[in-house]
């Protein structure tokens, strides 16, 4: 079980074995993503519901300072890049659930992020979320082709242009 401590332990490690620096995009050999994560109405949702042209996952808590930071412009991304195809799924880890995750999204201001709960932390488990905020990059095959470990920059015209040249 991924616990809060764990997180905190293992992200330094994690971040140094993964990228000489946090936020870099990462590809990796593709490899099958399945996952169940919960909206705000305790509905399931896998892969399959939520995915776009290019699916970003992204694993985060409210607890996390560098995931309340970088919130707002990963917002502004989606609303930016969803005309590609881009989806992105907010994907909490909080323990407390809604009442937590959505105090931090009306606090931050967060309009156009799909936000989901892994209430288990099953999918962060399963998919190898070792560090927040973790991101994964699913193409339209249901493969993780890419990761980022660490806050993204998410405003970077590289970042985009990288993006969108794995989604083909």
């Amino acid at each position: 079980m991924i616990t809060r401590r764990t997180l905190l332990l293992a992200t330094p490690a994690v971040l140094l074995a993964r990228s000489a620096a946090a936020g870099d995009l990462q590809e990796v050999t593709p490899r099958p993503v399945a996952l169940e994560v919960f909206d705000r109405e305790e509905r399931g949702h896998d892969l399959a519901t939520i995915a776009g042209r290019l699916t970003l996952l992204h694993f985060w808590a409210s607890w996390c300072g560098s995931c309340r930071t970088e919130f707002p412009a990963l917002d502004a991304f989606q609303r930016d890049m969803a005309k590609d195809g881009v989806k992105v799924a907010a994907i909490s880890l909080d323990r407390l659930g809604w009442p937590s995750i959505d105090a931090t999204v009306a606090k931050l201001g967060i309009r156009d992020l799909a936000v989901f709960h892994d209430r288990d932390r099953s999918a962060s488990r399963d998919l190898g979320v070792v560090g927040l905020p973790t991101t994964l990059v699913v193409d339209a095959k249901a493969r993780e082709i890419a990761r980022i470990v660490g806050a993204g920059d998410w405003a970077s015209a590289d970042l985009r242009r990288r993006l969108l040249a794995l989604a083909g």
